[in-house]
């Protein structure tokens, strides 16, 4: 993308349509928002592809994964001090607790030529593809994931301390929620805020109170100092 992210540009060390994807005809999962396919790019790990699973003008599609992108960024800005806050308390005490580390896949943003889709291409946007079990730990309307055996109850946890973190970390105005992936390894978070800036599925402060009634502050809130 450009300076302005409004346009696609080829990159210097590449020709126009220089890469060649194979993606799968029919979506193995379904979100609120996309859809998901299963993709491979040649010479590449296995990768999925997310799209608009309603009909979107063609005017609008970059826009509407540049919204996801940026709640992306605004997720992965808050990981850096949340482990490092996680990684000076190991310092201290050598507690299973302790041992987490939180990551969010960063998308890449791709325009597929496609003679069939309005305006001859699709826009897709592209992350690796998250090995293991994916569950939703929270969500963007106050839903919380009842935990079963002990790992899960530590995801659940983590996530929801994540989502209480990322509050204080932008001083009340911005919260991260709508945790979802395999372990600690999350995809596709929400933002609510205060100026209700990220997009269709930004509820604002309504979103924010809605966390907080049904949060309950953790052993990991507390050890972060936020209970």
């Amino acid at each position: 993308l450009d300076k302005t992210n409004t346009k696609f540009i080829v990159p210097s060390d590449e020709c126009k349509d220089g890469r060649t994807i194979h993606i799968t005809t029919i979506p193995f999962a379904q979100g609120g928002l996309r859809n998901v396919y299963y993709m491979k790019e040649e010479g590449e790990q296995e990768l999925v592809a997310k799209e608009s699973r309603h009909i979107v003008a063609y005017s609008e599609r970059l826009r509407f994964h540049l919204e996801t992108y940026t709640c992306h960024l605004c997720a992965i800005k808050v990981t850096e001090t949340f482990n490092n806050k996680l990684k000076a308390k190991r310092r201290q005490n050598k507690e299973e607790l302790y041992q987490v580390k939180v990551k969010f896949l960063k998308p890449v943003i791709y325009r597929l030529r496609d003679e069939k889709s309005s305006g001859g291409f699709r826009y897709l946007a592209i992350e690796e593809k998250i090995k293991g079990k994916y569950q939703k730990f929270n969500s963007n309307n106050g839903f919380v994931k009842s935990s079963g055996n002990r790992e899960d109850k530590i995801c659940v946890e983590v996530a929801q301390t994540f989502s209480h973190f990322s509050y204080e970390f932008y001083e009340g105005h911005e919260i991260v929620v709508d945790i979802q992936g395999s372990g600690f390894t999350y995809t596709d978070p929400q933002i609510h805020s205060l100026s209700m800036k990220y997009g269709r599925a930004d509820r604002g402060k309504k979103g924010i109170d809605d966390f907080f009634k049904t949060h309950k502050c953790n052993s990991y809130c507390k050890l972060l100092g936020l209970a």
